[in-house]
């Protein structure tokens, strides 16, 4: 019963620390995800049973030993498969009925006691129907933020065991077949519940406890997707709260401020809906400002083919040099160095209507001379403002910068006094020619949202809101899962 597992994972879309009230990240999974889980979940066992590989059995009843050999599946009625969401017990349910498989097998008989020896073969057909299960599992939140996940009651049931021998002494085993069919169902029908329910408190709960719950951003940070509680469920959903806070990776600190309330949705009609709130992107920019990651310099090397000579001191039309005069005449056939450096805490800001983030930065400039001499030209303060445009593409989120505007003043300068005019087209330049692409680069590269492998997104809507980021998607399951039913071989002792 290993498919419950595909269920479980189908359905969790993983993630914080217990520190948090509010989440940085939220995920809904409605009842029209569930339902989709369900038959992703059926189909796999549809798919599962008709290819299910049976080892060979063997069993003893007093002085009778037996096995049973080149066992093959003949037919399979596939069970009606259901999953509902259950509050009470903080879980679901899932449930199975009218499942019936047909198995054909070759049997050997042997009869030992002291001087007799019988000994006798032929084949088998085996038929369950009517099995039933109704297993609900319960979900929490462990010491690491990770959910958890724990059987909180399990039924199963056989309408009926059909079996005929056939050959040798078939005549006279088929009068006992009876007897023989009660103690199979005797036998299956516990084993069932006890299968399902290690499935889930062993295998389901290790894979939870051991799953990522961090992703990695520019080699230098850390997403937490762990849970701040353990999921809401309600009749018509369930609700995974993520922390979805950054940290710096080689220091691990919280941030000083905490995540706002996100507002309430009555919709329900897609299968998933995810919040990322204002809270995760400026939690991103608090540590990359503790820790001065915001800074860059701007050089030739990183202008466009066509604009190689932009920031030359000397040339026949537009360069740094002909819009600046003064650094044309004092540093001939030089080029200019923009040394950037963020000087406050940026912030990102949602509302309905647009997704912007603002920065206050330093720019430095020097001049790299043909001696290698470098000279201090100006410190310039530059205010951005930048408007994106997210996206959604293989589940990440993206973004694009749609639009930025620009406010500078001079704080110094040692070549003289400059006019701001001539100085918005030199930073107009750059932002065109290197600071915006190089942005849009990084913000293209996406940050991946807590979501399964395999589970892709189809119908996928983007709506701003004050103070977050809603996504509504639907699911598409296309991955095939290594997780498959496995039948033990077993000594069966019925005695």
């Amino acid at each position: 019963m290993k498919i419950f597992l595909i269920v479980l994972l189908c359905l969790l879309v993983f993630t914080g620390l217990c520190g948090a009230t509010n989440p940085g990240v939220k995920v809904r999974v409605t009842k029209n995800g569930v339902n989709y889980a369900n038959q992703v979940a059926h189909q796999k066992i549809v798919q599962q049973l008709q290819t299910l590989s049976i080892p060979d059995q063997s069993g003893k009843d007093g002085h009778i030993s037996y096995t049973l050999t080149n066992i093959r599946v003949q037919g399979v009625t596939p069970p009606a498969s259901s999953i509902s969401l259950v509050p009470d017990k903080g879980g679901i349910t899932w449930a199975l009925s009218n499942f019936g498989i047909a198995i054909h097998a070759d049997w050997r008989v042997k009869y030992k006691k002291a001087w007799i020896h019988i000994s006798d073969s032929g084949s088998v057909d085996v038929s369950l129907s009517g099995v039933n299960l109704v297993e609900t599992a319960s979900f929490g939140i462990d010491k690491t933020g990770r959910p958890s996940i724990a059987s909180s009651g399990c039924s199963d049931s056989i309408g009926g065991v059909d079996v005929h021998f056939h050959g040798g002494s078939a005549f006279i085993l088929n009068l006992f077949r009876h007897t023989v069919e009660n103690k199979i169902k005797d036998m299956l029908q516990p084993k069932i519940c006890d299968e399902v329910v290690q499935v889930i408190n062993n295998d389901a709960a290790k894979s939870l406890a051991t799953m990522d719950v961090t992703v990695e951003i520019a080699k230098r940070f850390l997403l937490d997707y762990r849970l701040v509680a353990a999921p809401a469920i309600t009749t018509d959903y369930f609700e995974i709260l993520d922390k979805g806070e950054v940290f710096w990776e080689a220091d691990v600190k919280e941030s000083p401020f905490s995540p706002s309330p996100i507002p309430a949705l009555a919709d329900n009609s897609r299968m998933v809906y995810i919040w990322v709130t204002e809270y995760t992107p400026n939690t991103f920019f608090y540590q990359a400002q503790t820790h001065g990651y915001l800074k860059y310099n701007v050089t030739k090397d990183d202008l466009p083919d066509d604009q190689s000579s932009y920031l030359n001191t000397t040339c026949p039309f537009k360069c740094i040099g002909t819009i600046i005069p003064q650094i044309g005449k004092l540093y001939p056939n030089s080029t200019v160095e923009l040394r950037l450096h963020s000087q406050a805490l940026p912030k990102a800001t949602a509302s309905n209507k647009t997704l912007t983030a603002a920065l206050s930065t330093i720019m430095d400039l020097y001049a790299h001379t043909p001696d290698r001499k470098v000279p201090f030209l100006a410190t310039l303060n530059v205010n951005v403002s930048l408007t994106l445009k997210p996206s959604i593409k293989d589940e990440k989120l993206n973004a694009v910068i749609s639009d930025h505007s620009f406010k500078l003043s001079v704080l110094k300068s040692a070549i003289g006094q400059l006019n701001p005019t001539l100085l918005n087209i030199v930073l107009g330049g750059v932002m065109d020619f290197v600071v915006i692409p190089k942005l849009n680069k990084i913000a293209a590269k996406g940050v991946q949202l807590p979501m399964v492998g395999g589970v892709q997104f189809n119908n996928t809507e983007l709506i701003l809101q004050e103070g977050n980021l809603l996504i509504g998607t639907d699911l598409q399951y296309k991955v095939d899962n290594t997780l498959r039913f496995k039948v033990e071989p077993y000594q069966i002792h019925t005695a």
